[in-house]
């Protein structure tokens, strides 16, 4: 396991007791024990998620916030009385709805809540850090899991792709029949979704591969094949998306 894959693995462990008998949890525990940077981003990590849950508990809304709103509204004539006591609440359930986004944003596993098209929605989870299901370098292994999990890959995949070093995949709930992720180790990571193209109207592709820079230095690539959609995202330049695919053919 190297350092990439073993940071995808620790990100989901940020919060309570370690796992017990957890095999890729051991061994992505003992590359952060031989790579500082590794182990301070971990530490940092669990830190910070700690802090933010603890902050949540402590701005629990009142019981009584819902009641002390409805009064304050139905009784204008007094509102100058409560005035200071609505504000309080008020100021509470705002700090409140502020720490419960930070919390769900950053500590939850938001995977299937990505909106949008799917190529921004593939560009901006990608963007973000996908949280993986399952994780083997042999990329084989990854696409029998997930017809294991029964989702449905089309009889082609670009074979360069296939050829790097798997890292993991998992399907993600965007649609009736679901989404795949699939990533690979080539000196960054890649990321190649796949979809059911009846499911996603909203995506203008062709036989022919087309590609766009987005922000950050990263590159996204669209195509559709055999009733399916791909996605091909990286932080990388569109020349080395190009090298990816170029002994592909849709």
């Amino acid at each position: 396991m190297d350092k990439v894959e073993a940071k995808l693995v620790l990100a989901n462990y940020t919060l309570g007791p370690p796992p017990e008998n957890d095999s890729r949890y051991e061994e992505a525990l003992s590359v952060a024990e031989r790579c500082p940077d590794l182990m301070d981003w971990w530490t940092r990590a669990k830190e910070d998620d700690s802090v933010i849950s603890g902050r949540l508990q402590e701005f629990a809304p009142p019981p009584d916030l819902r009641a002390a709103l409805e009064a304050s509204v139905e009784n204008a004539s007094v509102w100058r009385n409560r005035r200071r006591r609505f504000v309080r609440y008020l100021a509470l359930a705002a700090s409140f709805v502020v720490f419960a986004g930070i919390y769900f944003e950053f500590v939850v596993d938001r995977s299937d809540e990505y909106a949008g098209p799917l190529v921004d929605r593939a560009f901006n989870y990608s963007f973000d850090g996908p949280r993986l299901k399952y994780f083997n370098k042999d990329t084989t292994k990854i696409t029998d899991w997930l017809e294991a999990q029964n989702f449905e890959l089309p009889g082609q995949l670009p074979p360069k792709f296939l050829a790097q070093e798997g890292i993991g995949c998992r399907p993600l709930n965007w649609s009736e029949s679901r989404v795949a992720i699939i990533c690979v180790d080539a000196e960054v990571v890649y990321h190649l979704f796949v979809a059911k193209e009846s499911e996603f109207e909203d995506v203008d592709a062709s036989d022919t591969l087309e590609f766009e820079p987005r922000k950050a230095g990263w590159t996204v690539g669209k195509w559709k094949s055999q009733g399916h959609l791909f996605v091909l995202t990286a932080k990388a330049s569109q020349d080395r998306l190009e090298s990816m695919l170029a002994e592909y053919t849709p």
